[in-house]
């Protein structure tokens, strides 16, 4: 049965515990501590580096080291009030084994932004940023938030610019997790061997390509050629495009579900959907299935995770309304019609563009899931549907949408309409990330939640084997004393490491003194387990000279330790 719900202003459904929080480490690599491959070795003087990109500022930042063969915790090095951006923290070896191989997790805190309001914590007009005068001119753009990759953290978006200079070229683009350009070369995001032909590189795009990013389970991307007809998949960051399906008319939205064997696409096209059984081919072996035949334009399309199919539909040309919402259930008879629909929202003064879906914790229930998509106005004075909004209970009889973001919220934007490819993307913590390209910006958005502050942990992709003798904790991984170890390195400008050993767990609280005992900094107060842990100073802001560092420690077992140290500062 068709129930047509029109679109009101309905009180938001305030999300809590299905959405997860919006800072975490991603890129994770390790290495020496000049940057080159990992040697195994710590007896050497050097260490293992770690560096992480933050998405977003951390209060307490954990590198925690284990042994991949037991999974016991070898070592905690620790920071406070880490910005967006790139980090590292080095291990001397302490609590490692010769022989071992170890893996390291990393823990973000970061205070609430809000209990019951979306809030941008990012934005960038990549207009003024130099040498772009116009920008990202994208049409799409998705993040790979499958942490068993290398590439897990990155955003991947398709600009579509052959006819001027001054914007971005025809192909792929990549940024950090934190929105820092990420390409193949220095200074811009553009993956090179994407370039279009008209742009100086070897793909033929074709006249309106690409449009649309999504990405597989397993982290790579697909986008599709408007213009040629085509659907297109990328392996690998430094490989160039290869066409996987052909005699597409007028593709636009592409959708990935399952994997291995099981993967099938989704293709927005024209007025219909089709679906793509690919699986592990490189090219489709089978023919298209239509899946549905809805007679008005189709933006994008996405499957939730009860298999039901969401479209974004257009009843006329660019700035024509109504727009729709509609959801189908496609395990029946095909193709589907619009009289099938289970649901369909109305915009009467907007136009649907693209989809984003949280999944919610139940990856087998469409229950928790949580609909996101953006939507162009009629005019850039349209205050009731430009921005992003929030589709929730769509299960139900009577789905609720509302509002939930909009550009002009955003001090520094410019606020007004969105373009007919505006794109939105969910990272690995459930933040929305919009590509704008109507005024050509980007914007990270924190969902609401529940509580005071989140706290979340990723896993890096590298394991590491300890190839020789190790440093002071060679001698096992649990330690029978407390010891505070002398600063690393010494003297330093402007970084440093404080490290010392647990035998016990307890609560710590470290501290840094200048030579006339005034205290400077409080580097960490908090529990700590068993083990080794290192906090790292930065020093930026003091003098040269001689400073203290003290540990005290109040342990579990009631036991309690105070120590001290020198450590110099050289500028």
């Amino acid at each position: 049965m068709n129930r047509s719900v029109t679109m009101v202003a309905a009180a938001l459904l305030v999300l809590t515990g299905s959405l997860l929080g919006d800072v975490f480490a991603s890129r994770i690599r390790v290495t020496n501590p000049d940057g080159s491959a990992f040697d195994g070795k710590f007896n050497d003087g050097t260490g293992m580096k770690v560096t992480y990109i933050l998405n977003d500022t951390a209060t307490i930042v954990e590198v925690k080291v284990y042994n991949a063969a037991t999974n016991a915790l070898a070592a905690t090095l620790s920071a406070s009030n880490q910005g967006r951006g790139e980090h590292s923290q080095t291990w001397d070896g302490t609590g490692s084994a010769g022989g071992q191989k170890y893996y390291v997790r990393i823990q973000t805190t970061q205070p609430v932004r809000s209990n019951d309001a979306y809030k941008a914590y990012y934005f960038q007009n990549t207009a003024d940023v130099a040498p772009i005068s116009r920008g990202i001119f994208t049409r799409g753009v998705d993040v790979n938030n499958n942490m068993d990759s290398k590439g897990f953290g990155y955003w991947y978006a398709s600009a579509s610019d052959p006819s001027s200079n001054d914007g971005y070229k025809t192909g792929t683009l990549r940024y950090n997790p934190d929105g820092s350009f990420a390409g193949s070369e220095a200074g811009h995001p553009m993956l090179t061997n994407t370039l279009g032909t008209g742009n100086g590189g070897t793909f033929n795009w074709g006249s309106t390509a690409p449009w649309t990013t999504a990405l597989d389970a397993a982290g790579r991307v697909y986008q599709v050629s408007n213009g040629g007809n085509f659907i297109t998949r990328l392996d690998h960051d430094t490989a160039a495009p290869k066409i996987i399906i052909r005699n597409v008319t007028a593709p636009r939205g592409v959708y990935a579900v399952g994997s291995g064997a099981n993967l099938k696409l989704y293709i927005a096209a024209d007025t219909v959907v089709w679906r793509a059984n690919i699986g592990t081919s490189d090219t489709l072996t089978t023919p298209l299935e239509l899946v549905a035949s809805l007679g008005t334009y189709v933006r994008d399309v996405i499957i939730d995770d009860a298999g039901y199919m969401l479209v974004t539909l257009r009843t006329g040309t660019t700035g024509t309304v109504p727009g729709y919402i509609e959801r189908y259930d496609i395990s029946g008879t095909l193709p589907k019609k619009r009289i099938d629909a289970a649901f369909s929202l109305s915009h009467s003064t907007g136009q649907p563009v693209c989809f984003a879906l949280n999944h919610g914790p139940d990856r087998n229930s469409a229950s928790d899931d949580t609909i996101y998509y953006s939507i162009r106005g009629t005019n850039g004075s349209d205050t009731n549907n430009i921005g992003i909004h929030q589709i929730v209970n769509a299960e139900s009889a009577f789905p609720e949408a509302k509002r939930i973001f909009k550009s002009g919220d955003v001090p520094g934007s410019l606020g007004g309409n969105n373009n007919a490819n505006a794109d939105i993307a969910l990272d690995w913590a459930g933040n929305l990330i919009w590509f704008e390209n109507s005024n050509e910006e980007i914007f990270m958005v924190a969902p609401p939640r529940a509580g005071s502050s989140v706290t979340r942990v990723t896993k890096g992709y590298d394991t590491v084997t300890v190839s020789g003798a190790t440093s002071v904790g060679s001698g096992g991984l649990t330690p029978d004393a407390f010891a505070l170890h002398q600063n690393f390195p010494n003297p330093f400008n402007p970084s440093t490491q404080i490290a010392y050993t647990l035998p016990a767990n307890g609560t710590v609280t470290v501290e840094v003194y200048d030579i006339l005992g005034n205290r400077i900094a409080e580097l960490y107060s908090g529990s700590a387990s068993q083990g080794y842990h290192a906090v790292q100073w930065n020093a930026a802001g003091a003098a040269s000279g001689m400073y203290l560092y003290r540990v005290t420690a109040q342990l579990n077992d009631g036991r309690s330790f105070t120590d001290a140290k020198r450590m110099l500062l050289l500028k």
